[in-house]
């Protein structure tokens, strides 16, 4: 199918120019060599222009050539406060004349650096023209030599450093190296730079320093990636919560989805298990916003491009911005419903050719394991007395029982086998990451190798990643900016061939009883895999895991390409037009090779089965996608005095297409063969299929201040999506923004403690596209006339509704940020209100249409809740500290839905989606007696068994009796971090937890009920069951799976709580000192120790509480990790 979607779009986005764009890039991409020279004009004779006679302060004037120049200032506050005001008359004046102007009167100097930095100091006395602004003074007569860096050593040119006590200091040269002359060798220097924490160095006799700056907590003067560009933060309106790189890989994981969760507020990241090559975390932002397939999760984009962050190296990640209001995310229209992802990739720097090598090994096992019965003598007793309660036959007779109980020492014919220590192991996981940068002022590349070697924790399981980043710029003139980037990523899974989304081979362990062991000796001295104890036990249809690990594997082989090319062209002095292509190339192949296995009988060594009777055979799987992205954009930008105007206007369009290829075969003559062609091709299957489909649009974002003090911004998306009729596939997804910096008002001039104070408030509406591909169509489906099997025809199978739309999300947000004493105490407070409309339903018809039930919009749901973070830094001498805690609430409510549902959960109006609906447990009946006083309860219970309440106090037990309980989602949920650091050491911990959440565990929970199939109870269970009247209130007596009284009635008994609180994350690290590294030729090195996982504190009785809401509960567990890792700046 041709999707068009409209007629050919305007003239500056068609396909002619979009030819001649990607034609231009190349040529100038293969142009970058030539492009190194350096750049023209000089920056004292930018002419600032002066639009009306005015009177300006100092702080007014810089900010007047900043507007105008982009030139960043570099001055301490403190010393201009009381400057005097200056008369300008309307005209053009070139920018030194009007600094020059301005600082005379203050006895001020300045000097422009490289950079794009200013830095304004006081003039000192007696002193000569000197661009290092040195103080030629008797007392100065000590040399001193340095280097400021970030923490991850990269330069800061232009950084300010002085004497304390004097106004003697000098500005870093392009590689961020000074050298001055001081009075005394004791002498303490204050280094400032844009965006970090002024830091004081005592020099202590030190001839040649190296000063790390750290990020400024208060961060005003940061840049924020947003959508198609970026702000300063204190000029943010919308709700825009920011990770960087630095707090990203403090922990050492190789899944950014792992190493976000926590760190944001308002984005819950639900780990599904510690399966190596997992990448089915859930991922949601201010919670579920639909209960339609739609789905809730987030888009990501990668460098602007749609993509997945699992595909992606950490070391390789230069922030992470997570838009999560409409203000922020309506510039992505028809896809920000559930909240944005923004993450940018690091690029190369100006300056020195800089090497850095991560790597670390890490040894991993299971975090949490159910503690089940292993002894066989109490195991085979307890699944006797189960069954006599239930009325059935016991499996073991005495004797039997007695021989386990009576040869503890004989393993090989009475075991008590542990299959949870036979199963579970470490693994030793390779991690090693390369990068190398550089450039000059013109180009600078990036090159960043990673690799990844991460096997399971039990049998049949590997991960490998291969990573590769090369990343150019350049700027070939002073209007033309062109740059590349291209990844590629490879990836290898192995798997148990039983894997899927059920864990069976998880399932396998927590069912294998102890009282056979995984092979055993057969009659004819061979050795063979033992199916299950003796042929009569019918429940044991769990398998051996061993048998079943020997039985094949599945193996997945994934490559990704991305390559992309932008452009950025400076029309004119206000008008910039920024373009970029990028094509996503995905291809998967999949293979599943099933062997057969003999099983026997352990009881006697009789043969059970083969499992090639149906399993036998392999099945293949091939596909492919491609996805290509083009936007353009046009932002303009003028300052009119004190009024601040930004406009920016694009349009995007995207277009997808995958196929699969699918042939299964089995009855192989031999385990050896793998490839189809050697299978027989009666029973053979084959499959196939193709998708596509493209999205177009057009928007445009407005921004507008006065003084800084007063924010607007509106955004606006126009998209049209191929996937929706097109009487109804256009839509349009406005945004309204404010804020107020109370903070910069001048009542709050005197205020020296303030940092930040900002009011904020916005709305919105967005939507989601993801309601499938094209369920407007009507679609036939090949059949055979019934009454002549051989006539082929077709016929429709479904109602449609051409009038189905996306659905739309409106949010308002309004939120407070503060900080004061430079980061000493702050916070940041949203409360949100958000609604989806026209949610996705499918209505119920009558099964004589003959037809399936038409998908509509009718639904309509809220979230209304609250995103917090408190934080807070300082130093003090050699020692300093940073803290934060992030904590998120929301309250679902279903507000629209045509018809309640009704089950063990229920959605109704009024309520949460899928709130719990169960019958109420009250605790154990204790004698006859009690059942005999007790409303009439199903299955004839006895003492030992569950008691209920009567919620409707009619004298029966039923279904009538269900109640409401929330807890399908959490409450809420938080993370907080704890930074100290004292000379060269550092200190992090990071805990993370939810609360609020339960899970029903009434089937299919294998480790946590007993003999569920035959699979052992837990300790706790065998240790506190009901023994007799008077033993527990808490716990019923054994019981088997299928026991009415147990398990016929859904209840709350087996509602258990899934709250935790995880120490996530502790590492330690040390800083070699930068003397030493120099001498073997490093800028620096840090090693360091950490752990993952280490503590979880939880009521939930299996083995991971984050897993408990996802219907099955025998998911691969989570890790706990215990890394050793170096750091090398070359």
């Amino acid at each position: 199918m041709k999707i068009k979607l409209t007629n050919r779009p305007p003239c500056l986005f068609g396909k002619v120019l979009l030819r001649l764009f990607m034609k231009s890039i190349i040529f100038l991409f293969c142009s970058i060599s030539f492009a190194l020279s350096p750049l023209n004009g000089e920056a004292q004779n930018a002419e600032i222009i002066i639009d009306s006679d005015v009177t300006l302060n100092v702080k007014q004037v810089f900010r007047l050539i900043n507007k105008q120049t982009d030139y960043k200032f570099i001055y301490r506050h403190d010393l201009i406060k009381t400057s005097p005001n200056i008369d300008l008359k309307k005209g053009v004046i070139k920018a030194g004349d009007l600094l020059d102007k301005a600082l005379s009167p203050l006895s001020f100097t300045y000097n422009f650096t490289d950079d794009g930095t200013i830095v304004v100091k006081k003039s000192p006395t007696n002193s000569v023209e000197s661009s290092s602004i040195k103080i030629l003074d008797k007392k100065l007569q000590f040399q001193v030599s340095g280097t400021v860096t970030d923490v991850d050593g990269s330069p800061l040119p232009g950084a300010n450093i002085i004497e304390k006590g004097t106004s003697n200091g000098v500005t870093a040269d392009f590689d961020g190296k000074f050298s001055m002359e001081i009075a005394s060798e004791n002498a303490v220097l204050i280094v400032s730079y844009i965006g970090f924490s002024t830091k004081e160095v005592t020099l202590s006799g030190q001839t040649d320093i190296v000063v790390s700056m750290e990020e400024d907590a208060a961060g005003l003067e940061e840049v924020v990636v947003v959508g198609y560009g970026t702000q300063k933060k204190e000029n943010l309106t919308g709700s825009v919560a920011t990770v960087s790189s630095e707090e990203l890989i403090k922990r050492p994981s190789a899944n950014v989805e792992n190493l976000l969760q926590g760190r944001v507020p308002g984005l819950q990241v639900s780990s599904s298990s510690g399966k190596p090559g997992d990448e089915g975390n859930t991922l949601r932002i201010r919670g579920i916003g639909t209960f339609s397939g739609a789905g809730s999760n987030p888009l990501v984009l990668i460098n602007g491009i749609s993509g997945d962050m699992t595909n992606l190296d950490p070391n390789d990640i230069e922030s992470v911005s997570v838009l999560k209001d409409a203000a922020s995310s309506a510039i992505y229209g028809a896809r920000a419903a559930n909240g944005v992802i923004l993450i940018t990739t690091k690029q190369g720097k100006a300056g020195s050719l800089v090497i850095d090598y991560h790597g670390n090994i890490q040894a991993q096992s299971a975090s949490r394991l159910p503690e089940l019965l292993y002894n066989s003598a109490d195991y085979m007793q307890f699944w006797n007395e189960a069954r006599a309660r239930n009325g059935q036959a016991p499996h073991f007779t005495q004797a039997e029982i007695d021989g386990f109980r009576n040869n503890p020492n004989d393993p090989v014919n009475y075991p008590n086998f542990n299959w949870i220590d036979h199963t579970f192991n470490t693994a030793i996981v390779n991690n090693q990451s390369f990068r190398i940068s550089g450039g000059n002022e013109n180009t600078v590349f990036s090159v960043s190798l990673g690799y990844l070697d991460q096997p399971g924790i039990t049998s049949n399981y590997e991960y490998q990643r291969f990573n590769g980043r090369v990343t150019v710029d350049s700027r070939l003139n002073d209007w033309i900016k062109i740059g590349g980037d291209i990844q590629f990523v490879n990836k290898d899974i192995t798997r148990s061939n039983w894997d899927n989304n059920v864990d069976y081979q998880i399932l396998a362990i927590y069912g294998a009883a102890p009282n056979y062991t995984p092979t055993m000796t057969l009659p004819d001295g061979s050795t063979g895999y033992v199916a299950r104890y003796s042929s009569d036990i019918a429940e044991w249809t769990v398998r051996n895991p061993d048998a079943q690990d020997a039985s094949g594997l599945m193996t997945e082989t994934r490559y990704n390409v991305l390559p992309q090319f932008y452009s950025e062209i400076n029309l004119t002095k206000d008008l910039t037009w920024n373009s970029k292509y990028a094509l996503t190339i995905d291809n998967n192949q999949y293979k599943n090779h099933e062997h057969a296995v003999d099983n026997y009988y352990f009881k006697d060594g009789s043969y059970a089965h083969n499992n090639a009777t149906w399993r036998l055979g392999v099945n293949d799987i091939w596909t492919t996608s491609k996805l290509s992205t083009f936007y353009s954009t046009l932002n303009f930008t003028k300052n009119f005095e004190d009024h601040n105007l930004s406009v920016l206007i694009g349009y995007n369009q995207e277009g997808f297409k995958d196929r699969y290829l699918r042939g299964q075969r089995i009855n192989f003559p031999t385990n050896d063969l793998k490839e189809l062609d050697a299978g027989a091709s009666n029973g053979q299957s084959t499959g196939g299929g193709a998708t596509e489909w493209a999205i177009q649009s057009y928007f445009g974002r407005a921004t507008y201040d006065y003084q800084g003090k007063y924010l607007l911004e509106a955004n606006a998306r126009y998209d049209g999506t191929s996937r929706i009729s097109p009487d109804t596939r256009w839509g349009f997804f406005p945004s309204l923004s404010a804020g107020w910096r109370v903070s910069e008002e001048a009542f709050m001039e005197n205020v020296d403690w303030l940092d930040n104070f900002k009011i904020r408030a916005s709305w919105g509406q967005l939507g989601n596209q993801n309601v499938g591909l094209y369920p407007y169509q009507e679609v036939l489906s090949t059949t055979s006339y019934p009454f002549i099997s051989s006539e082929p025809g077709v016929i429709q199978n479904r109602m449609v509704d051409r009038n189905l739309k996306w659905e739309t999300t409106t949010m308002t947000d309004i939120g407070v940020d503060f900080s004061m004493l430079n980061g000493l105490f702050s916070f940041t407070f949203d409360w949100y209100n958000k609604v989806t409309d026209d949610i996705l339903y499918q209505i119920p018809v009558p099964a004589s249409i003959g037809l399936s039930a038409p998908t509509v919009n009718f639904g309509k749901m809220k979230n209304t809740g609250i995103d917090l973070v408190v934080g807070s830094q300082k130093s003090f001498g050699d020692f300093s500290y940073s803290a934060s805690i992030n904590y998120s609430s929301y309250k679902n409510e279903v507000l629209e839905i045509l018809s309640p549902t009704y089950g063990n959960t229920t959605t109704q109006v009024g309520l949460p989606f899928n709130s719990h609906y169960l019958v109420e447990f009250d605790g154990i009946f204790q004698n006859q007696a009690e059942i005999d006083a007790a409303p009439i309860h199903p299955f004839n219970p006895k003492p030992g068994d569950l008691k209920f309440k009567d919620a409707d106090n009619n004298g029966t037990i039923n279904a009538d009796d269900r109640v409401v309980i929330e807890g399908a989602y959490p409450k809420s949920f938080y993370g907080g971090t704890v930074d100290l650091s004292y000379k060269n050491f550092d200190l992090s911990l990071f805990f993370q937890g939810v609360e609020g959440s339960k899970a029903h565990v009434q089937t299919l929970a294998w480790g946590l009920t007993p003999y569920m199939q035959g699979s052992p109870p837990t300790v706790d269970f065998v240790n506190n069951r009901w023994t007799g009247e008077g033993s527990t209130n808490s716990h019923p007596a054994m019981f088997v799976t299928g026991y009415g009284p147990v398990t016929g009635t859904p209840n709350t008994y087996w509602l258990l709580d899934s709250s935790y609180l995880r120490l996530k994350n502790l590492s330690i690290g040390y800083n070699i000192p930068k003397e030493l590294c120099q001498t073997i030729g490093l800028q620096g090195v840090n090693v360091y120790m950490s752990g993952d996982n280490l503590f979880t504190f939880t009521k939930w009785p299996g083995s991971d509480p984050e897993k408990a809401n996802t219907g099955w509960f025998t998911a691969y567990p989570q890790l706990t990790t215990y890394t050793m890792g170096v750091k090398l700046k070359i």
